[in-house]
Formats: C-alpha cells, structure tokens, sequence
C-alpha cells in the first residue's frame, strides 16, 4: 500500500513530535480524550441535536462517553448521561425489535447498575424480555425487512448483543446473555468469512467486489463487531461455555485486523482496497484501536505484536482531531465504505473515539512502571469523598512505604493527593485515608513516591471539653455533634443523654471558637446550637431496648482519643455499668467522623447480647418521617422554625435492623446486637441555612445514597 500524507491539515491538527511516536503518555492520552468530549457535547448542546437522544449514532457516543466518565472522575459527565436517559424517559427506540432502537440499553444498564434504581431498565427490561421469548428463527437474507427483527447486519453486532450482556450483568439474571450468545452466532454463522477472518455488512455484499476485485468488507462495520465482541467478553463469565469461541473470534479478527493498517495508522473505509478510499477513517479505526487495546490490557493479546500499531493508530487519531476538539475523518452514516474529509464528524466516531483512549490510557499507565499503582472504583450511586487502603498490603507491594515519608500522586494527572495514617489507637498504622473523591461510578488511578507530603488542611476535629463539664465534642466540616460527661449530671435543669447536633454553616473548624462564646445557641453567621436533646436518645443515640423500654445509662465516665487527623477523628467513650431489666450492662461507643460527611460512624460494643434501640427523638409539632427498614435508613425532617430554620436528623443501620417503630417519643431503630455484641450505625444531620441540603426529600436521599454507599464500597486493587 502506497503512504498517504496528509495534505493541508498539520496546521489544523496537534503536532506530533517525532519523540513521541513510540510514547504513550497518559496525560496526554486524557487531555485528548476530554477535548474531543467536551467539543462534542458542547456542540450538541449549542447546534442542537442531529439525531434524536434514543438512536443507535448516540448510543454509540454513550458508550465512549460512559467508559470517559469513569476515568475522568467528575460527577458531572455522570449527571450529563443521566440526564439524557431522563430526557429518554429510560426509554428505547420505537422500532422495539430493532437493534439499532435498543443500543442505547447499554447505558441505562451501566448507570442502573452505579445508581440502582428501578425505573432505569424498567422499560428496557420489559423489552428484553419479550425479545428473549422470540423464537428468533427467521433466516437473515437481507429482504422483508428482516433488520427490524433479526441481527441480520454486522453493526448490529455492537447495537444488541451488549445491550442484553449489560443488563444481564446489571440485573445478575442470565437469560438476556444466553440470548445475546445465541443469536450472536446466529449472525456469525451467516456474515462471517472465516477465511478471511472478516464480516460481511450484510447478505447484499457476499457478491460485491471492490474496484480492485476484492471483496467488500467495510471498515467501520467490522469496527461494529470488534467493538461489539469486546463488550460481549466483558459481560461474559470467564467459565462460560461460550467464552473460547468468542476469545477465538476475537483473536482472529484481531490479528487479521492489525495486518490490515494502512501506513498512515489507520484503517481506511475497505479493508482491502484502501487505495480507492485514500482518506483515513477514524470510526472504524477508533473501535479497532479500542478492541485491540483492551485485548492487550485483559491478557488475550500479545503486546510485543500490538503495541507499534495501537501507538501508530492512536498518532493517527490524534492528527484528526481540531484544535478545537472535534473529531474529524468520520464516515457520515452509511452501510458501505465512503470519502471522508478532515471535517466530516459524527458523534458514533466520538464514541469510538472515547473508547479507544480509554483503554490506551490504561495501557499508558501499566508502561510507566510506578513503584506501586492502586486502582480504586467507586461502584455506588453517590459520591466517595475518601477511600481506605490497607497499609500492610501496599506496604507489601511498595517497601519504602515503612521507612519515611512520602507522597501519593494521581497518576493520571500528576496531582498529590491528601491522605491521612490511621492507627486506631495503636502504635503502627492500619490503614491509610485517601482523599481522592470518586464520582459515582468514578475510577482514580493512585501511586507513592517517597518525599514529605503537602499539609492538608483540618477538616475534622474532637476533644474532650474539659471546660464545659465533661462535654465530648466533634465536628467536619459541615456538621458538629456533642455528647455528654458525667460533670454535667450535677445540673439535673441541664443533663441530656443522647447526641446533640450543631447546625453549622461554615467549613472551619469551630468547636473550640464556639465554646469561648457567651452564646452559641444564637446565629452568628457560623450556625449554632439549636437542637434539643434533655433526657432523650437526642440525634442518633443508642440505649438497650426491651418490652417497649428504653434504659438510659448515665453519661460517660472515661474516654479516649484513637485518631486525630485532617480527614478522620476517632474517638472512644466509656461509662460505668448501670441495670437493664435487672441485669447490669456496660458499653463502650467509638464515634468517628470523616471529613465532607453528614454523618457520623458509631460502634457500640456491649457487655453482653442484647436488643437496643437507636432512636431520633421526635417534636410535638409535625414534621416529617421517613423509615426505610430493607435498606435500614430512618430520617426525620423536623418542624421548621421560622427564626432557625429546619434541621434534619437521620441513621444508617449497618448491623441488620429487627423493625422500625415510633414509640416513647422516639422514631427508633430496634437491633440485636451482632457479633461480638456490636451494633453499628451512622447517625448525622443536615441543616438548611447550611444549603447543602434545603428539604426533607433532600435529606431522605441522601440516607439512603449512604446506605447504598455501604452495600456497594469503594472497591481497591493494589498491583
């Protein structure tokens, strides 16, 4: 093949360097991938959208797009697709049996599968399902319009088969893979030229031969397929009967494929008669790149043979993008090859696009040999401000880790990132809290380096209030809470026995400013103490719990700080035994806060098994309540105070609730204590001066995103 120079477009285009033909840089890989994201969506949302929001062109452009949130890490190109699929009333095409009209099942099974909320797939799971009862025994000759029914064209290979894969692992229900499985040889069996290790289009082109005498196998069609079997194997259990037959194909295709670039990176509209098609393609290019890439990233492709062309395809791709970020050479919609020009655009091309930097940018990552990576994803519907690690197991993966300072860095954009060693009162660190915040959906890409870290400023704190009999107070920061010494049994007018909640508008620290007022339970611009607790469980205290009796301890006795730091404070409370239905019981409550937390964690360790309440008192004006016993979230949204405003109390159950109850004043949470005579919960508030959350449905919501946040947690990989 003849090379082909792009004539008229080096000004147009981003210079490559002759220094970075064999480099793939992940900053750079990203910066291109956000560029040509956001011109495009910019560009929707200026000119208007060319086809409607529901269609196979945007579904395409939602795959690339959802695969581009998740290692861009910002919540809002998540709120971007979720929007779109609201504007789509979680709705598919309606043209129900065609594939085309269903693509963008895709993205409403990935965003159900983060977010969990019903009505996402309610609609297109109900057309799955009567797409899975079809019998699906037409044959795929290309008349009667077949299309609208059957998978009788290879792009439709990328539009329905992933689309049941997503839901089936979105939904853990298996039928809609063995549906995709099936027909996807249905179609294979008719279209694929084994010999040539190709697809045909459809059954109109078994016959039709190029200018040069070759068979017609369109670029961008086989793009379809490639990308279509990448999105099959990631939804296909690794002991699937079917797997080696689509690792076969996919291997195959693969290697045929790579042979096939044309000098200039790409691959053109025919693959094999690119001469007629002198113009590169960047569609068909950008899902072959994508294909091979997460090939080489999940093992089943050797990289000593991939690697030069994903380098020299992605080259290409970067020459065809705009200064301004719009992806050019994409073969407007047909089903054959075509011209393209350095201005010819489409959003499919962009998903593709999207794609293929995607998986690069991982392989970019796994080349620059980082002492240690850590991979952390956050799979909920609601943002992950902080993460965990263990710090035995990156110390055994990094060893400097144990002898001196040292730093962690987003490896993506070169940034140091906040973090804080937690003890939990011992000598040696257990943990480490990560102050990389996660979208919902979001992935971050972590390494060490040795060196002193950047000071993080305070956002939590807690001491004992040695000047205030015997408070214990505790704040973030958006909210503050207290709980109380024995001192303060002396002032019988004054005692209380739950959690009190401060409403707080501000992010400093002001615990200690607040008690060096005359007044803090009047606004001064900072919030105050507006919540009364008297002889109550208050915010979110717990007492043992039995035949409709609450037993109140008395106030605590001892106590005992774990962890001070910027991100986390953990604290113990001790009190002295006292009777419960006759029987004498001790307790022990770690309390610990995190920063950008509207709650608090508690862990409460009794003396022995019992059943205990954890209760949000409640006023005699009416306000309004919310008990979610399945997911073990109550909220209250108190009576509103024309001068103060309106607070909101709420509890997450991790330990596994009995029932739910408004009784004794209270609405409570009735559990038996688990093991190791634990209950453990989370107990917080929200304020509306604060702004942050202004209304009941507000708060109610976020119980319940954190509660979410509980059953589906960060999840670490360490390599």
């Amino acid at each position: 093949m003849k090379k082909w120079c792009l004539a008229g477009i080096a000004a147009a285009s981003l210079a490559l360097p002759a220094a970075a033909q064999e480099r793939l840089q992940a900053d750079t890989i990203f910066t291109y991938m956000k560029k040509v994201n956001d011109w495009q969506f910019s560009n929707l949302e200026r000119k208007g959208w060319t086809w409607q929001k529901w269609d196979w062109t945007n579904g395409a452009l939602y795959a690339g797009a959802y695969a581009y949130a998740e290692i861009a890490n910002d919540p809002a190109n998540f709120e971007r697709l979720l929007r779109i699929s609201e504007d789509n009333g979680w709705n598919t095409g309606p043209r129900r049996l065609f594939a085309d009209d269903y693509c963008v099942g895709q993205l409403y099974s990935q965003l159900y599968r983060v977010y969990g909320e019903e009505p996402m797939i309610r609609r297109w799971r109900s057309l799955a399902d009567s797409i899975c009862k079809l019998p699906h025994d037409e044959p795929l000759d290309w008349k009667n319009g077949i299309h609208l029914r059957e998978w009788a064209w290879c792009d439709a290979l990328f539009m329905g088969p992933p689309a049941l894969a997503y839901l089936s692992t979105a939904t853990n229900d298996p039928s809609y893979l063995e549906t995709a499985v099936k027909r996807w040889w249905k179609t294979s069996d008719f279209l694929y030229n084994k010999s040539e290790r190709l697809y045909y289009r459809d059954a109109r082109y078994f016959d039709k031969k190029e200018s040069n005498g070759a068979s017609v196998f369109w670029s961008r069609g086989n793009g379809w397929v490639m990308g279509g079997l990448v999105r099959m194997l990631a939804n296909l259990p690794a002991n699937h009967p079917s797997r080696p037959a689509f690792e076969k194909q996919f291997k195959d295709m693969a290697t045929r494929l790579a042979g096939l670039q044309y000098a200039d990176g790409t691959w053109h509209a025919a693959l094999l008669d690119m001469d007629s098609y002198p113009s590169r393609e960047t569609s068909g290019t950008g899902f072959f790149l994508y294909a091979m890439a997460w090939g080489v990233n999940n093992g089943l492709l050797p990289k000593k043979d991939f690697r030069r062309v994903l380098v020299k395809g992605w080259n290409a791709l970067r020459q065809s993008v705009h200064a301004d970020g719009k992806l050019g050479f994409v073969q407007k919609i047909a089903d054959s090859p075509g011209k393209t020009t350095f201005d010819d655009t489409e959003v499919y091309g962009v998903g593709a696009f999207l794609l293929a930097g995607t998986e690069l940018l991982k392989m970019a990552l796994a080349e620059q040999k980082f002492p240690v990576t850590v991979e952390i994803y956050n799979p909920a519907g609601a943002a992950a401000p902080l993460s965990e690690l263990d710090y035995g197991a990156v110390a055994a993966k990094w060893k400097p880790l144990r002898k001196g300072p040292f730093k962690i860095i987003n490896a993506v954009t070169g940034r140091e990132v906040a973090y804080q060693l937690i003890t939990e009162g011992g000598k040696q660190p257990v943990k480490i809290l990560v102050g990389a915040p996660l979208a919902p959906g979001g992935r971050a890409i972590l390494t060490f380096a040795e060196g002193v870290s950047a000071p993080v400023a305070p956002k939590t704190y807690g001491r004992y209030i040695a000047e205030r009999l015997d408070d214990y107070a505790w704040e973030n920061d958006r909210v503050a809470f207290r709980m109380y010494g024995r001192a303060l049994e002396s002032q019988p007018k004054h005692n209380a026995y739950g959690v009190d909640f401060w409403n707080k508008r501000t992010e400093k620290m002001i615990v200690n400013s607040w008690y060096k007022r005359t007044n803090y339970h009047k606004d001064e611009g900072e919030g105050l103490d507006g919540y009364s607790v008297g002889l109550t469980l208050g915010a979110g205290g717990i007492a043992p719990y039995t035949k409709d009796s609450i037993w109140y301890s008395r106030n605590y006795t001892g106590h005992r700080m774990l962890d001070s730091g910027a991100l986390r404070t953990t604290f113990e409370l001790q009190y002295e035994p006292w009777n419960v239905n006759g029987k004498q019981v001790n307790v022990v409550k770690r309390v610990s806060i995190d920063a950008h937390s509207q709650l608090s964690r508690m862990e409460i360790t009794y003396t022995a098994p019992l059943t205990a309440a954890v209760g949000i008192v409640k006023r005699t004006a009416p306000g309004t309540e919310y008990f979610g016993e399945q997911d073990g979230v109550m909220g209250y949204w108190e009576p509103a105070s024309a001068k103060d405003g309106t607070t909101g109390i709420g509890v997450v159950m991790v330990t596994p609730v009995k029932e739910m109850a408004m009784e004794k004043g209270h609405l409570l949470s009735i559990v038996p204590t688990a093991e190791g005579n634990k209950v453990v919960y989370y107990t917080g508030g929200a304020w509306d001066k604060a702004g942050l959350i202004t209304h009941s449905g507000e708060w109610f919501r976020y119980l319940r995103q954190e509660a979410q946040k509980l059953r589906k947690p960060v999840q670490v990989r360490i390599y």
